[in-house]
């Protein structure tokens, strides 16, 4: 049976500068693996600085890795067309751990979580719509929030937009940064 997802050999470097003509490469990660199962809860614990924000973005191609394989129901996301991944998309959904930074500061809260079930055809007008005021009832903030932005919310109302933002595509599996 294929692992819903399997990161192999995973290493992201990037370079730093050291002098005006020259620079090294700082590796954040090096040589991380893991396979998560359907219906399986897996935790990275790692001190501050040591890579889990970076293996999680690298493991949702939100940023690409240096080297190694990303593995989603079999397919390799760091070889997929921009069609294929925008579909892996809507399967594989992070939270991200500064709220604040992660939503747009000129749209309204309901219209952040509309997005992303409108840009992978999950409903369209009126039933996407109630689907945000059912997904801000389902993280514990009510109907009205849809309508403010994200600095008339305190820090855990804007969490629970992200993680309402994560569920509106019913994705098979979601990544979370320090929720």
């Amino acid at each position: 049976m294929t692992s819903l997802l399997r990161v192999e050999s995973l290493k992201k470097y990037y370079p730093i500068r050291t002098g005006m003509f020259s620079h090294k490469m700082l590796h954040a990660i090096d040589g991380v693996s893991f396979e998560i199962e359907r219906g399986e809860t897996v935790g990275l614990v790692g001190e501050s600085g040591s890579g889990k924000s970076t293996v999680a973005k690298c493991a949702t191609m939100l940023e690409a890795p240096t080297a190694g394989a990303i593995e989603f129901h079999g397919s390799n996301l760091t070889t997929l067309s921009f069609n294929e991944m925008t579909r892996a998309r809507s399967a594989l959904q992070m939270v991200f751990q500064d709220p604040y930074d992660s939503l747009n500061p000129r749209r309204t809260v309901g219209q952040t979580v509309l997005e992303p079930i409108k840009i992978h055809k999950v409903a369209s007008g009126q039933v996407a719509k109630d689907r945000v005021a059912e997904l801000f009832e389902r993280v514990g903030l009510r109907p009205e929030h849809m309508a403010r932005y994200p600095h008339q919310l305190s820090g855990g109302q804007q969490q629970r937009v992200g993680i309402a933002r994560a569920l509106a595509t019913n994705p098979e599996l979601i990544v979370l940064d320090e929720p």
